[in-house]
């Protein structure tokens, strides 16, 4: 019989920064995007605004979700070739 001991595996701290990076705020949401914090607490009771994740009645939003969200609203420049 060996004497085995387990250990919790934790990511690498760099791995921690990069997550903690890619959560946000709402007040650092609307930072980012220019729309105020209400915006968005009510776009999460009315359905519009990212994804995002409510934790322990915390909420935060992933970098990537915020980005796809404002990428899902580009439009593109209508007119000619000279821009008219």
């Amino acid at each position: 019989m060996t004497n085995e001991v387990t250990t919790h595996a934790h990511p690498p701290r760099s791995e921690k920064a990069d997550l903690k990076k890619s959560l946000l705020t709402t007040k650092e949401v609307a930072t980012l995007t220019g729309f105020s914090t209400s915006y968005f607490e009510k776009g999460r009771i009315n359905g519009y605004g990212p994804d995002f994740l409510r934790i322990r009645g915390r909420i935060l939003y992933r970098l990537e979700a915020v980005e796809k969200w404002l990428a899902a609203h580009e439009c593109q420049p209508k007119g000619g070739a000279d821009g008219r």
